[in-house]
């Protein structure tokens, strides 16, 4: 009997002893930051962007890792995450040329170029881990947050393309240029817009 319990010991010492310098070996870096330095500008770019329509989006992602139930218990790590953005729909001056104006007189017919998503942003501020469970014998994967604010990012894009920002851009945009031109004086502006899927 005390050969078997001296054996269990030794089990229970070499596995603690595994487990310890396991854990020692995933140990996260503190960082360290140097001197402030100057920054240097590289390129100056003139923004060509017409924005005519923002989505407000609030998402809820969860992202987890993948093993199975054993390898879950232990060192499983699973974040649910309250995510809001804005999507940011218009169209990019830029393309237009002389081949997109006519009209003579007090008419002028535009053709615009297709909508796009002009940007996608995650308010960080307002983003924020609502849960998080980690396994027994973890701190936790480093990159699972990032990875989940990632998927917010893109699943917010898509929402807004599931509710057709791009539709709402092309209606705003032929409100917005006919009082535009109308206020300039034109008694008939045409304005002909794109349809365009999402990207």
């Amino acid at each position: 009997m005390k050969k078997y319990l001296i054996i269990f010991l030794l089990f229970i010492i070499t596995f603690a002893a595994i487990f310890f310098a396991w854990k020692l070996a995933r140990r996260n870096p503190d960082f360290r930051y140097g001197p402030d330095r100057a920054a240097v500008i590289k390129q100056i770019e003139s923004l060509s962007r017409f924005e005519t329509a923002s989505f407000s989006i609030d998402k809820i992602i969860e992202v987890s890792t993948d093993y199975d139930r054993l390898r879950e218990f232990f060192f499983g790590d699973k974040i649910i995450l309250v995510a809001h953005g804005k999507v940011i729909a218009g169209f990019d001056l830029s393309t237009l040329d002389s081949s997109n104006y006519s009209g003579s007189g007090d008419s002028i017919i535009i053709k615009l170029p297709a909508p796009e998503i002009l940007e996608t942003i995650l308010d960080n501020n307002a983003t924020s881990v609502f849960d998080r469970e980690r396994g027994l014998f973890t701190k936790g994967e480093l990159d699972l947050e990032a990875t989940a604010r990632q998927r917010a990012e893109d699943e917010i894009k898509q929402a807004a393309c599931d509710g057709n920002i791009l539709e709402e851009a092309n209606i705003n945009a032929k409100k917005q240029l006919s009082l535009l031109f109308e206020a300039a004086g034109f008694k008939e502006v045409t304005i002909i817009t794109t349809s365009a899927n999402c990207k």
